[in-house]
């Protein structure tokens, strides 16, 4: 069983704002990409994604175009970063970004979500596609989340999770032969 992770294309939406909930579309032009990615994936392995515009874009697009089913998951969605959503991250007041930059996983963002919190919404997710799917997968997600997949897949530290790079509508293959899982490429 092959699991493809990938992420959204760019979102049409200033880098310099916070954004995690907050629910700008995909930036246009990304379909010529969505059609590279689409090559590149399995025919029929259903697609499962968060909700957000900037996933359900490339989801949409990936599921059609590999006649396969499509399934939404809140589970997948982005973490809450609460009252500093679509603010500049230089605005923020520097005690809570601190303050969360400690301890992420544990200190949320006010009115926020830590990442603790997340990462057991996900591994959640995670455990149902595994239960549920005997064939190849694929996942259309934000970056926390899939960091969050790669972490609890490959069996490390979720506070490793920062040190993961996944760019926009870049592919990460999970691949399990038995063996336990393994990552066989990223941001293809």
């Amino acid at each position: 069983m092959d699991v493809y992770l990938i992420r959204h294309p760019e979102a049409d939406l200033d880098p310099q704002l916070c954004h995690g909930r907050l629910d700008p579309p995909a930036r246009p032009g990304f379909e010529a990409r969505a059609e590279r990615i689409a090559a590149q994936l399995p025919r029929g392995a259903p697609v499962s994604t968060a909700a957000s515009q900037r996933c359900r874009a490339l989801a949409d697009r990936l599921a059609d175009r590999l006649g396969s089913t499509l399934r939404i998951d809140d589970r997948l969605r982005e973490l809450d970063f609460g009252r500093w959503e679509g603010r500049p991250w230089h605005a923020l007041p520097r005690a809570e970004t601190q303050d969360w930059a400690l301890d992420f996983w544990n200190h949320a963002p006010p009115d926020g979500e830590a990442y603790s919190a997340m990462h057991a919404r996900v591994a959640a997710a995670w455990d149902d596609l595994l239960e549920h799917s005997g064939a190849d997968a694929v996942i259309v997600a934000s970056a926390g989340p899939l960091r969050a997949l790669l972490t609890i897949a490959l069996e490390l530290p979720a506070e490793s999770c920062l040190r993961i790079q996944i760019d926009h509508g870049g592919i990460a293959r999970l691949g399990n032969s038995g063996g336990g899982w393994r990552l066989e490429f990223s941001n293809r």
